[in-house]
């Protein structure tokens, strides 16, 4: 018998395996993020429940905005860009407490895409700030930033659109990070926030420190959460 969930025929599991080997990852992992998708469009929806009040607060006002022509107006900006910094700046985030409402969606992006590691962070051209994150090292995590020069997520923002890194150590360009060579990750997927006039002021991104393999669906989960956040920052 298939290897799956317990209850499923066999069709369903061999599919259920299929569709897992297709998007690079376990039946298990296929499941929970399945579910985790399936329960953030319910909970949307659901009125008795606090995640779901949060997950409308934050996505209030999208039908007024159209996602796709803000989307097609992202671009790639030097970190140092004077206007892009002066946009990080207009947000007001930098240097701000946490958030409850950031840090469900933060929780949220790290269950979806079960990663022990998930932030939303504001750059500047001097460093990172982490507005929200979860499994920061200790040496980052009373900090709450990092330098510029010790960031992966500028490299998304320079990019203007997702960046993955499956395996850093493998890659010409990142092996030598302070972030990698101290071993702080080895896979990363990063997407950029952009504000309406197409600066990105940040990211919302996951690493871990062992080889991933990103699908699309990853890819696409993270865009949506980091829409919601998008939203928030420029309600």
């Amino acid at each position: 018998m298939t290897t799956g969930c317990s209850g499923f025929d066999d069709r369903l599991n061999e599919l259920l395996a299929r569709q897992a080997a297709k998007s690079g990852i376990s039946t298990e992992a296929y499941i929970r993020r399945a579910v985790i998708d399936r329960l953030v469009h319910e909970l949307s929806d659901d009125q008795d429940s606090e995640i779901g009040s949060l997950l409308r607060a934050l996505r209030d006002g999208t039908e007024g905005r159209p996602r796709t022509a803000v989307a097609t107006r992202v671009f790639g900006t030097a970190i140092d860009e004077p206007d892009r910094v002066a946009a990080v700046a207009r947000t007001g985030l930098m240097d701000t407490h946490s958030e409850a409402d950031y840090d469900r969606v933060v929780a949220i992006v790290a269950d979806a895409l079960d990663t022990p590691s998930a932030a939303f962070s504001l750059l500047d051209d001097k460093r990172q700030y982490f507005k929200s994150a979860l499994g920061l090292p200790p040496e980052i995590g009373s900090a709450r930033e990092v330098p510029i020069e010790g960031s992966i997520c500028r490299y998304a923002i320079d990019l203007g659109q997702p960046l993955v890194v499956e395996d850093a150590r493998l890659l010409e360009n990142l092996k030598d990070h302070p972030s990698v060579q101290a071993k702080l990750l080895v896979s990363y997927l990063g997407v950029p926030i952009v504000d309406d006039d197409g600066f990105s002021v940040g990211t919302v991104c996951v690493w871990d420190q062992r080889p991933r393999q990103w699908t699309t669906g990853h890819i696409q989960i993270l865009q949506d959460l980091a829409w919601i956040i998008r939203e928030r920052i420029f309600e």
